[in-house]
């Protein structure tokens, strides 16, 4: 077996457990508040915007600064990196006491984190041109499928075992991931590289300004990401409101999560194959229109049959969002800078992580939840529009000479 091809099954084991791991937590958050002092719905709702978005910023702010080092010292490095200390900041969110704390500890895991970036970029770095939106697509389905486990097994272990229970076994899911990238991949850093040490951060934020595929490809992740995140903080709260016993809220929401994974994880091979075939930007236009339908039809939602219909939709569309737009970086960054542009990529994808959930969160408490739905398919339905911009950017951007892109 080629070494690229163990490289993309160990990044592939390894990003799956982790996020089964750090999903197991997501349907309960809001809940969680509740045992730390949090009485209200409204403040609920604004609490949960904070605790999503405080990873995010931080990760915002540190993701391109490991991404250099990365291409210095190894993508490997990294991805252990941050496994190690999302496993660790996990652990002591067992024993917070408020949700000052909590909030404090999730910022604290966005600055160690940034395994899928650094991970994209290991594998990326060797694989062959024509496997670049096939193997993206699989690599992906190690998020969707974990996004499938980790909600589902969350909401009943959080009913059966006790919420500061599912950090502890999300810390030491984390910390297996970090054993299985150290045992099963591998990288070679070139000595030149090593040498001269690569582009810096500042280097590399001005060659992705100046390339209009870079610039288009991090706005489309950045309000792709908005519109996703303004949901996730208080759609177990959405949830609540249809009619479901307070006892089963947990387990109905893990349940709706898991099927936005699932579908997403059939749907992201599919999308790949086809980004191959057919190009980034048809991919983006039709997987961008189809999540915008989604999320409008959630809005309109009366009961959680209804909803788990439209999650389900809405997974397979989200399943080609990040494939094409991640082959597009590949595509036309050189090998000397890739972790470093995939660092600012993540750093796109955080400030609309950043942006997303405190909208939600505060605009839910003012206007109502159902509306964020509609506001999320708007958003969706403006990237659409961007897409016309992505695939002549890409053409010229590859037909550069070689000095030129570096």
């Amino acid at each position: 077996m080629p070494q690229w091809q163990r490289n993309l099954y160990a990044i592939w084991a390894a990003q799956f457990l982790a996020m089964v791991g750090l999903t197991l937590i997501v349907p309960f958050l809001p809940f969680y508040l509740r045992t730390l002092g949090v009485a209200t719905t409204e403040d609920v709702e604004r609490w949960s915007g904070f605790l999503f978005a405080a990873p995010f910023l931080v990760q915002t702010l540190a993701a391109p600064l490991w991404g250099v080092l990365g291409d210095r010292y190894g993508r490997k490095m990294m991805v252990l990196r941050a496994m190690l200390g999302i496993g660790l900041t996990n652990m002591l969110s067992a024993a917070v006491g408020s949700p000052g704390q909590l909030v404090a500890l999730r910022a604290v895991q966005g600055g160690v984190s940034g395994f899928v970036a650094a991970g994209n970029a290991l594998v990326t770095a060797t694989l062959p041109p024509d496997r670049m939106g096939a193997a993206l697509g699989l690599l992906q389905t190690s998020l969707t499928g974990g996004g499938i486990i980790g909600p589902l097994a969350g909401g009943a272990l959080a009913d059966l075992v006790g919420y500061r229970a599912v950090f502890v076994i999300t810390g030491a899911m984390c910390w297996i991931a970090a054993a299985v990238v150290a045992r099963g991949a591998r990288e070679e850093i070139p000595a030149a590289r090593a040498r001269r040490g690569g582009p810096g951060v500042l280097a590399n934020l001005a060659y992705f300004v100046r390339s209009p595929a870079l610039r288009t490809t991090g706005l489309l992740l950045c309000t792709s990401q908005i519109a996703v995140m303004s949901v996730e903080p208080i759609f177990a709260v959405y949830v609540s409101t249809l009619g479901v016993a307070s006892e089963r809220a947990a387990t109905v929401a893990g349940v709706l999560f898991s099927v936005t994974g699932l579908t997403s994880m059939l749907g992201a091979p599919v999308w790949g194959r086809m980004v191959d075939r057919s190009g980034e930007r048809r991919v983006l236009t039709l997987t961008l229109w189809g999540s915008a339908v989604a999320y409008a039809a959630q809005a309109g939602a009366t009961s959680p049959s209804q909803l788990f219909v439209f999650r389900a939709a809405l997974g397979f569309f989200q399943g080609g969002l990040l494939s094409p737009l991640y082959a597009s970086v590949a595509r036309t960054c050189p090998s000397d800078r890739l972790g470093g542009i995939m660092g600012l990529t993540s750093s796109s994808i955080m400030l609309g992580s950043v942006i997303g959930p405190l909208l939600g969160g505060l605009l839910s408490a003012e206007i109502g939840i159902r509306w964020i739905f509609g506001i999320a398919g708007v958003v969706m339905g403006i990237s659409a529009l961007g897409t016309r911009r992505l695939a002549p950017a890409i053409e010229t951007a590859q037909a550069a000479p070689a000095a030129e892109r570096r």
